[in-house]
């Protein structure tokens, strides 16, 4: 198959986290007509190629996600997705066929490879989880550094996006529960409503960003879910709030959730209320080694593509958990200029998957 058949294969078979059965089958199937070796590890989905070049050298890692997001495509591509409530709107589609891409022009070059390289064909990173699963068969101990992409509907096909230091941010969850006591709507006074309590926190939480956190750093609180109430003339005795946190500096995320949990706990406490607070702590901030960056923008520029500095975005990737451990680097690849990431109208260009394989088989080859 070519390339190009690869993907629209990929993006009619969109599968969501932890679900990516059919997906895993078919890159196991493509990397078994190369003939390239599939590690036996594990994992219920994804799976880690390896390829061993002809002279001793560096262990490499490439990392390709694989999951799609629960959405309903609303493209008019002759191969939109074929999965009612299922697409492939984050380009992890580009991803894997860069991925295969990549492990077919360097399996036909293992005369010239010094070292070896790892695949990481990875399931789950839309619920930041899966590469915590992948580091838990320790397969990659021992690696001198990672490469990933992200396709970026901000540049165009030939055009790689490369920075040091931090490119998305962490993320963390919370749950805000206001506890009150209810009564009928009629006679508030008999109660304590949360609901009005839950209006005073969200629009305290506001503050951190605003008034606590310097200008020049960056963070957000978004409140995304209200629960609360049953009926229009009862006045609950909870309400729900949930919603995340985004940070790139260790400190101020520690700060952040140490304020929103005083913010809504003082706040119900104004009320005559209670409130209880949870944190959930997902990926960290995803960073590039500065050396690699430096590496990774001469190739791009040996390679005939066009390297841009982009800013931060403060969605989240589980690319930062190698990061932890490992010396990484995660560059953006232009699909085209479209609709963002996550929108139903979201589309890739296809042709920056031979822009893409080309690249990283350099990068890695020359590393």
């Amino acid at each position: 198959m070519t390339y190009t058949e690869i993907f629209e294969h990929l993006h009619q078979n969109p599968e969501l986290s932890l679900e990516e059965f059919e997906t895993t089958a078919f890159i196991k199937k493509i990397l078994a007509e190369e003939e390239i070796e599939i590690l036996d590890l594990p994992l219920k989905t994804g799976l880690v190629a390896h390829i061993k070049g002809s002279k001793p050298g560096k262990k490499i890692a490439f990392r390709a996600d694989i999951d799609a997001l629960p959405l309903e495509e609303k493209t008019n591509l002759p191969y939109k997705s074929k999965n009612p409530g299922k697409m492939h709107a984050c380009g992890h589609d580009i991803h894997i066929s860069v991925g295969l891409e990549t492990a077919r022009l360097l399996n036909h070059k293992k005369s010239e490879l010094c070292g070896e390289v790892l695949f990481v064909f990875q399931p789950s990173e839309e619920n930041g989880k899966g590469a915590l699963e992948v580091l838990k068969t320790h397969v990659l101990d021992g690696i001198d550094a990672i490469f990933s992409l992200h396709s970026s509907p901000l540049l165009e096909v030939g055009q790689v996006g490369i920075k040091e230091g931090a490119i998305t941010a962490a993320v963390d969850l919370f749950k805000i529960k206001i506890h009150g006591t209810g009564s009928h709507g009629a006679e508030p006074h008999t109660g304590r409503d949360p609901i009005a309590a839950s209006a005073a926190v969200i629009s305290s939480l506001q503050t951190i960003v605003s008034r606590n956190i310097s200008p020049t750093d960056q963070a957000l609180v978004s409140v995304t879910h209200i629960e609360g109430g049953s009926n229009w003339n009862i006045i609950p005795e909870e309400v729900l709030l949930e919603g995340t946190i985004r940070t790139t500096n260790p400190a101020t995320r520690s700060f952040v959730s140490k304020r929103l949990a005083e913010i809504a706990k003082n706040t119900a406490l104004a009320y005559e209320e209670e409130a209880t607070v949870e944190i959930e702590n997902a990926p960290p901030c995803t960073s590039n080694d500065k050396e690699l960056a430096q590496y990774a923008w001469e190739v791009a520029q040996k390679c005939g593509l066009e390297p841009v500095r982009p800013e931060i975005t403060m969605v989240g990737e589980d690319f930062a958990y190698y990061q932890e451990k490992f010396r990484g680097i995660m560059v953006w690849l232009g699909v085209g200029k479209t609709k963002p990431l996550h929108n139903p109208e979201f589309t890739a260009n296809p042709k920056a998957i031979r822009a893409g394989a080309s690249y990283f088989s350099e990068l890695i080859l020359n590393y």
